[in-house]
């Protein structure tokens, strides 16, 4: 676990802590008649940020009993059958988000495990693409490289001309050198890496 998670994770930790206490303060001097266990959602949602699956999970059995216990030790107030209803309808609702919004944060992470695994799939493909391209290319350049010499021994081939063949095999080699060393496959990226350079 990276250390920037472990700091994610507790300030996560604190953020809970926190709202679990200033709702269990407010349900607590709340009548009872107040449907005052609901606002624990928001804990259950807050903790659905944190890399840990269960962290959500176990904000939910917290808010649950913060929620039982608010309805023995705050103030008096509603008949009874309401006051159960909505204590009842408050766990229903902390348990409705928990189960929905875990499911729903472990199909984006499949989702994303699947978009890793596309994207390295495509690294490897480009790569192989890449180290077969340069093969025949360094045969193409070592070919032309044969033929240079050949053209070096005419006495009537102009020189100016050589000096072109021989920028050419220097700008194909390092051409090809760049797009080897190309870290992240995009197509901006790529083009840009082989893109000729204006002769000035």
């Amino acid at each position: 676990m990276k250390k920037h998670d472990i700091f994610s994770n507790t300030k996560l930790y604190a953020i809970c802590v926190f709202l679990t206490g200033v709702i269990f303060v407010i349900d607590f001097n709340i009548p009872l008649g107040v449907a005052s266990g609901v606002p624990y959602i928001t804990v259950v949602l807050v903790a659905l940020w944190a890399p840990r699956h269960n962290l959500a999970i176990n904000f939910a059995i917290i808010c649950s009993i913060m929620t039982l216990m608010g309805f023995y030790f705050s103030p008096p107030g509603g008949e009874l059958w309401k006051v159960i209803f909505n204590r009842t309808l408050a766990l229903f609702a902390i348990w409705v988000t928990a189960f929905l919004a875990t499911k729903w944060k472990r199909e984006q992470e499949k989702l994303f495990v699947i978009s890793n695994t596309i994207e390295q799939e495509k690294e490897k493909i480009y790569l192989a693409t890449i180290h077969s391209s340069q093969h025949i290319i360094n045969n193409l350049l070592n070919q032309l490289q044969f033929i240079r010499m050949k053209v070096e021994k005419c006495p009537d081939f102009p020189k100016e001309t050589i000096i072109i063949f021989d920028d050419i095999l220097t700008e194909g080699t390092s051409l090809m050198k760049k797009l080897s060393k190309v870290e992240s496959i995009n197509e901006d990226v790529i083009k840009e890496s082989v893109y000729p350079k204006q002769h000035t």
